[in-house]
């Protein structure tokens, strides 16, 4: 049975009468860039700070009422959604997108002689940790491409130092989790890191940024990858492995073999991203295009699968892709625009309050596949 005569979706069944045909689907507006601008105006409404110009991190939807603004975590998020906005639609997302950009600064930190987003806009007892700030290195990177103002560039370089100021010799190297608890090394530091390191050897031609994508690398392959290509959480101080597996950490890894591919041209790592998102796919996706994670790590495996397609050019990833959004979009939207923290479970229960991580991170795929679109 083909992929086309098991289509349930009318929404999947017209995108597939779209995808072929180049110039229409340039011409029309496709389904993922009418759902991302939806969730986006959904989420813009429910948790933008006019007085602050940021996000709040969780809003009551009984009160209406939202709270303080957000984590770094969820600022990450947003700030990419925003990008890949902005890469879409330009002049409805690019200024909106630098104001944001430029408003977050409120979070840049100096502890212990060395600068850094913190959790929380200061002053306040310093709280940093190190994947937030390397999702921020990508989220800066890609705000440089689309304005090419230099000043974001230069943050994204900064905050990478700060993320590298994470690195010591324990365990034979390795990024910490957090700055203040030293307890263990995570893939969620250490993968985006690796991803970090590349995006920034691609916009400054700087070896010293592929040197240290290599040696992330091969530290978190021989510490944290299971024997199917999927990653463990972490590993403590005393050695010890933390075997769950989160879709986001393969995601990143998926990314970087995609990147260093790219950048060397060496075939292995393609192999090893195809073999990791096979492991992936089965480990994680449904028959019916369910992600059995939250949507904060699994718009991310998603976006690997777009990555991987972007190299190898196997139509399998970007229909699997096609299949999880229409899922998400069609089971787990609720009737007024948004979204639940789960990707897997059909969701009917009035959502009482929701975060920006779980609404900033369909806006995220939602523009990627609708980018994916545009350049077909």
């Amino acid at each position: 049975m083909t992929f086309q005569t098991r289509l349930l979706s009318p929404a999947l069944a017209a995108l597939s009468l779209l995808l072929p045909a180049v110039s229409a689907a340039a011409e029309e507006l496709p389904p993922f860039r009418q759902w991302g601008a939806e969730t986006q105006e959904v989420l813009h409404k429910d948790m933008w700070l006019p007085e602050k110009k940021l996000y709040a991190e969780r809003i009551n939807l009984e009160t209406g009422k939202p709270d303080h603004p957000s984590f770094m975590w969820g600022v990450g998020v947003q700030l990419s959604a925003l990008a890949a906005a902005a890469d879409v639609d330009p002049d409805k997302y690019a200024s909106h997108m630098r104001e944001y950009a430029d408003a977050i600064q409120v979070y840049w930190w100096e502890h212990n002689g060395i600068e850094g987003f913190d959790v929380q806009p200061g002053p306040r007892n310093s709280d940093r940790y190190y994947d937030d700030n390397a999702w921020l290195v990508l989220a800066l990177a890609e705000v440089h491409e689309i304005t090419k103002e230099k000043k974001y560039l230069d943050r994204a370089e900064a905050t990478f130092r700060f993320v590298m100021s994470g690195e010591d010799e324990k365990l034979d190297g390795g990024l910490y989790w957090r700055e203040l608890e030293k307890t263990s090394k995570n893939t969620c530091t250490n993968a985006p890191a690796i991803v970090s390191a590349l995006r920034l050897h691609q916009l400054t031609k700087d070896e010293k940024h592929l040197e240290t994508a290599k040696r992330i690398y091969a530290w978190t392959n021989s510490k944290l990858q299971d024997a199917d290509g999927l990653y463990w959480d972490n590993i403590n101080m005393e050695g010890r492995i933390d075997r769950r597996k989160f879709s986001y950490n393969s995601a990143l890894m998926i990314r970087a073999n995609c990147l260093l591919n790219e950048v060397t041209g060496e075939a292995s790592y393609l192999d090893e991203a195809k073999r990791i998102a096979k492991a992936a796919e089965k480990h994680w996706i449904n028959e019916a295009g369910g992600v059995s994670d939250t949507g904060k790590f699994a718009h991310l495996l998603l976006e690997s699968f777009l990555e991987l397609h972007d190299r190898d050019k196997d139509p399998h990833w970007h229909a699997l892709v096609t299949r999880c959004l229409v899922h998400l979009h069609d089971k787990l939207r609720d009737e007024n625009g948004r979204y639940p923290g789960h990707w897997a479970r059909n969701w009917r229960r009035p959502l009482r309050s929701v975060m920006l991580l779980d609404q900033a991170s369909p806006a995220r795929i939602y523009w990627l596949a609708a980018r994916e679109i545009k350049a077909r």
